[in-house]
């Protein structure tokens, strides 16, 4: 019986059609032909008794049916899709997807999309020598609506880049699966649409990942501790958010980090010390956040930064001096905080230093003269502080400064003449001050002067004659001084001035007429004096 059941079974196979019997090619074939290994994982069933007897059948397990393929076919099998083509498609039904999601018909850019065309040739898709997408850029596209999950099963993925768009919804965790993603962009989806929510920790994966660029947008919550992870990451900005809480010290370990911006949110807490642990950073920007404490003096360890901006927090305690080591430094901006204490005179020492902002803090003892040796300062900004003793005459010394702003401090002293010397000034506010003696016939040689502001000071005599050579100056404040004698008739020649303020000083005589053509007069105050007829 069972010699009978085994000649019934085999004898249709060996009447069968010799094309279906190449489908299961014998041990010799499998040995010597080449086989698609992509589609090995078969078996072997009986079918059903129906009236033709028994027959053996084909019923996939795992993968598409086994086939020979010739070394150099490029045609895939016919009946079941090869893995690969599975993959493609998977590819292809995520685009499909962020489409369908984002509102695709009205693109500004939308060529070749859904058309029966390789993905290749989508507009903003690139594909690798497989198929592949490797490249989905649509920045600026007029997309609007959520991003689908499905964008997570490009898994070739490189270089997301979503920006300038109006998308809204949650950033979806499934992007944390694009483990060869070097570039994500999703920056400044802010006009119809806002990009909100907690950010994704499953950011955390992408340890590819060189570029991350969320700012702009509305993303709530912390900072996911797990960005720490990515220590390939060359480039982070959260800023202009709705980040809260604090700065997660696992970001010091972004060995790689050359820029680390996260300004405009809601971050407090203190700086984390292990900031200074990133020996690759150039530019550090927390400012505009609800940030405490002092200044860690860490941060004097990143010897390669060149732009410090801390500005607009609730820092206190002192400058560190140890910021001094930050000899690469081009920008230092620590504006509105409530810092005290002396500025370190090892300030000083920053050659490359070209702005130097520390407006509005508790800061005092005198301006140190050493400010003098920062020769391409071109932003020199103390005001609103309680700074005291006199103005150093080494800030003459200062030949590219175009702006320098010392009003609302205790100074006192004259104005020194060294001050003339700086010819590319284009900014003086010395306000607020308790400065007195005569205004420095010299800061007439300030030929690109644009504002010149000494209000309420004490300084005394008459208005130098010399400031009619002050031929680009558009703003000139005198008011609330000691000034006195006749308006020089030299000032007729500021062909450019618009705001004049005389009051509040014992001047004499008329103005020139030629102004009474040139100035705002309803911006300006002239203490009653006539034109001159």
């Amino acid at each position: 019986m069972f010699s009978l059941a085994l000649i019934l079974l085999l004898l249709p196979l060996a009447c069968s059609d010799p094309d279906q019997q190449a489908n299961v090619p014998s041990s010799e074939q499998a040995a010597d032909e080449p086989i698609d290994r992509a589609s090995s994982d078969q078996a072997v069933t009986e079918a059903p008794m129906d009236d033709a007897g028994p027959a053996p059948t084909l019923r996939s397990t795992a993968a598409p049916t086994r086939q020979r393929v010739s070394p150099t076919s490029t045609l895939p099998p016919t009946d079941v899709p090869p893995v690969e083509l599975v993959s493609l498609e998977t590819d292809r039904e995520a685009l499909v997807a962020i489409f369908n999601a984002t509102d695709g018909p009205n693109w500004n850019s939308n060529t070749n999309w859904l058309d029966d065309v390789t993905i290749s040739q989508w507009s903003g898709v690139t594909t690798d020598d497989t198929g592949h997408v490797t490249e989905l850029v649509l920045n600026e596209n007029q997309l609007s609506g959520e991003i689908p999950p499905e964008l997570g099963n490009l898994t070739s993925l490189t270089d997301l880049r979503l920006g300038g768009n109006q998308l809204n919804g949650e950033i979806p965790a499934e992007l944390g699966d694009l483990a060869n993603l070097v570039h994500l962009n999703i920056a400044y989806n802010q006009l119809d649409g806002h990009l909100s929510g907690e950010l994704p920790p499953e950011l955390g994966n992408l340890t590819n990942l060189v570029s991350l660029d969320l700012s702009g947008n509305q993303l709530s919550g912390e900072i996911p501790a797990e960005l720490g992870n990515l220590t390939n990451l060359g480039h982070l900005d959260l800023s202009v958010n709705q980040l809260s809480g604090e700065i997660p010290p696992e970001l010091g370990n972004l060995s790689s980090l050359g820029v680390l911006s996260l300004y405009e949110n809601q971050l407090s807490g203190e700086v984390p010390a292990e900031l200074g642990n990133l020996n690759n950073l150039a530019y550090l920007v927390l400012h505009s956040n609800q940030l405490s404490g002092e200044i860690p003096p860490d941060l004097g360890n990143l010897v390669g930064l060149q732009g410090l901006h801390l500005n607009s927090n609730q820092l206190s305690g002192e400058i560190p001096p140890d910021l001094s080591n930050l000899l690469r430094l081009h920008g230092l901006n620590l504006n509105e905080n409530q810092l005290s204490g002396e500025i370190p005179a090892e300030l000083g020492n920053l050659a490359y230093l070209s702005e130097l902002w520390l407006r509005g803090n508790q800061l005092s003892g005198e301006i140190p003269t050493d400010l003098g040796n920062l020769t391409n300062l071109r932003q020199l900004v103390l005001d609103e502080n309680q700074l005291s003793g006199e103005i150093p005459a080494d800030i003459g010394n200062l030949a590219n400064l175009a702006d320098l702003r010392l009003t609302g401090n205790q100074l006192s002293g004259v104005i020194p003449a060294e001050v003339g010397n700086l010819t590319n000034l284009t900014w003086l506010w010395l306000g607020g001050n308790q400065l007195d003696g005569e205004i420095p016939a010299e800061l007439g040689n300030l030929a690109s002067l644009r504002v010149l502001v000494v209000e309420n000071n004490q300084l005394s005599e008459a208005i130098p004659p010399d400031f009619g050579s002050l031929t680009n100056l558009r703003h000139l404040d005198l008011s609330g001084n000691q000034l006195s004698g006749e308006v020089p008739a030299e000032l007729g020649n500021l062909a450019t001035l618009r705001r004049l303020d005389l009051s509040g000083n014992r001047l004499s005589g008329c103005l020139p007429g030629s102004l009474s053509g040139w100035l705002d007069v309803d911006n300006s105050d002239l203490a009653g004096l006539p034109f001159c007829s």
